[in-house]
């Protein structure tokens, strides 16, 4: 279902990818094995790691953030400096998803990394609850607005990274783009700290539950911060 493309380097492949259902998407780890640059001519002599695809039916996928490793090899002399490979699902500990995988000494042509002293074994990747991806804004400050959405429950939670300075204000809209009235980028104060759970407010009130149901975007203004995801609850102001 996915094969590397122009957009990836020279002499990687794809050689497996356990997948697994989180929500009502499909998380794929894809194994990425690359043929270091400095010797293409060497067949086996790479590493793997581990990247995301996600898709919604099974079928189609797409790569996701970024192509980036999201369990990179570690540095020379460790277990997981030539393989990384992980188990089909992670296991969620709290507010944590728990990812293992094996990692070996050997490069992928069996030649012994002689730092690592032969060693071998499982490895644990620890990753915030939703923290696959995030919607990043710099210093400079950002906006995203959310497709039309309906929504069941009476309060509006983030996941959310502000760093030390950063902020979000969240604002409700009708499906016509218009602030609604009470929910406005004016009406919400700011919004700091990092948890996967924090309670949208405007002014003091928390209750969203008067537009449950209606179709409505979200319009986030973000500055210096990471936005993981966000859900709406059914809660009272007692929970926060």
């Amino acid at each position: 279902v996915l094969v590397p493309d122009d957009d990836d380097p020279p002499g990687m492949e794809f050689y497996g990818m356990p997948v697994f259902k989180y929500e009502d998407l499909y998380i794929g780890q894809l194994w990425a094995y690359q043929t270091p640059p400095e010797e293409p001519q060497i067949r086996f002599a790479g590493s793997i790691h581990v990247q995301l695809a996600g898709s919604r039916d099974g079928r189609v996928w797409e790569r996701l953030g970024g192509r980036k490793p999201f369990i990179p090899n570690g540095p020379p002399g460790s277990i997981d400096h030539w393989e990384a490979m992980t188990a089909q699902s992670p296991v969620v500990m709290g507010d944590e998803l728990w990812f293992y995988y094996s990692g070996t000494s050997r490069d992928h042509s069996g030649t012994l990394d002689p730092a690592a002293n032969g060693r071998s074994g499982i490895g644990r990747a620890v990753m915030r609850l939703d923290g696959f991806v995030s919607a990043d804004a710099g210093y400079g400050g950002g906006e995203l607005i959310t497709p039309t959405i309906r929504f069941e429950g009476n309060r509006l939670e983030l996941n959310l990274d502000t760093g030390g300075g950063g902020s979000v204000r969240v604002e409700i809209q009708d499906a016509y783009g218009q602030p609604i009235p009470g929910y406005t980028e004016e009406d919400a104060p700011f919004i700091c700290g990092n948890s996967v759970r924090l309670p949208v407010s405007w002014e003091t009130n928390q209750d969203v539950s008067a537009l449950s149901g209606k179709p409505i975007r979200l319009r986030f203004v973000m500055q210096d911060c990471k936005l993981y995801a966000f859900q709406f609850t059914k809660g009272s102001p007692a929970d926060s």
